[in-house]
């Protein structure tokens, strides 16, 4: 029953807070609470923290939004990996005069079908290209990775490129890279700040720290271009509407 859960926190415009029936999970200010009646949610948060770890019964923690990022996919359109397996499970890179690794060309490239009961592993795509999966390393025959990258590592240093992108012999110039980056403004929809930005600074911290690019960070600034916050109308044929052509009835707009 929500109406036994003791009110802690209530909106500024409140003055009396008493029960509500609904959580109040917004700013404000601490009720029922004892000692800390009174604090701001902020002020709130780090006092309670505080008290809880001088008795050693918690401590503050932040919990990140970020999770594994599932690399490895069984579909074709992507990039190969770059990794030979051997018949005693060795596992080495394609030697560097060999890259960049291309995809072979499929007549079928579609996923395969498999049985649920069935204890054989789907084969993906890549699998299927014959001539393209065997490989030679010290005599010994080696078959490629027929798993494809999710399309994303080709987003993660993209703009690497656009500071050089006519040179034929390596990805980027080091005097056209110290001379561009870093990229002044990133303009992009809040995901990208928990996606692709973060993915792309990942590889970005790798290569300073292999000494391929001069800047620690890849972009300087995001901003959002925004959310458009009205309704879109389509007629019965599916074709979108002007709002102000849309006809206002009773049951809605039309």
């Amino acid at each position: 029953d929500p109406g036994w859960v003791r009110q802690v926190a209530a909106p500024a415009y409140v003055d009396d807070p008493g029960i509500f029936v609904e959580a109040f999970t917004g700013g404000g200010t601490a009720v029922n609470s004892a000692q800390f009646d009174g604090l701001s949610t902020a002020d709130f948060i780090k006092k309670v923290n505080a008290w809880l770890a001088e008795r050693g019964t918690g401590r503050a923690a932040v919990n990140f939004k970020l999770r594994d990022w599932i690399f490895s996919r069984q579909k074709y359109w992507g990039e190969p990996f770059p990794v030979l397996h051997g018949p005693a499970g060795q596992t080495v890179a394609v030697d560097e005069h060999d890259l960049p690794l291309e995809l072979p060309e499929l007549e079928d490239y579609a996923p395969t079908p498999c049985d649920a009961n069935d204890d054989v592993l789907p084969e993906p795509p890549l699998g299927r290209a014959r001539e393209w999966l065997g490989a030679e390393v010290g005599g010994q025959p080696f078959l490629r990775d027929t798993n494809t990258m999710p399309q994303w590592a080709g987003s993660c240093w993209y703009y690497l490129r656009f500071c050089d992108p006519a040179n034929e012999a390596e990805g980027w110039n080091v005097m056209a890279e110290d001379y561009w980056m870093p990229v002044d403004v990133y303009v992009g929809g809040a995901e990208h700040a928990v996606l692709h930005l973060l993915y792309a600074r990942f590889w970005h911290k790798v290569l300073y720290d292999l000494g391929k690019v001069s800047t620690v960070e890849p972009f300087s600034k995001l901003i959002n271009q925004g959310m458009i916050q009205a309704f879109a109308y389509k007629n019965a044929r599916g074709a979108t509407v002007a709002a102000d052509k849309a006809v206002e009835t009773e049951e809605g707009k039309f």
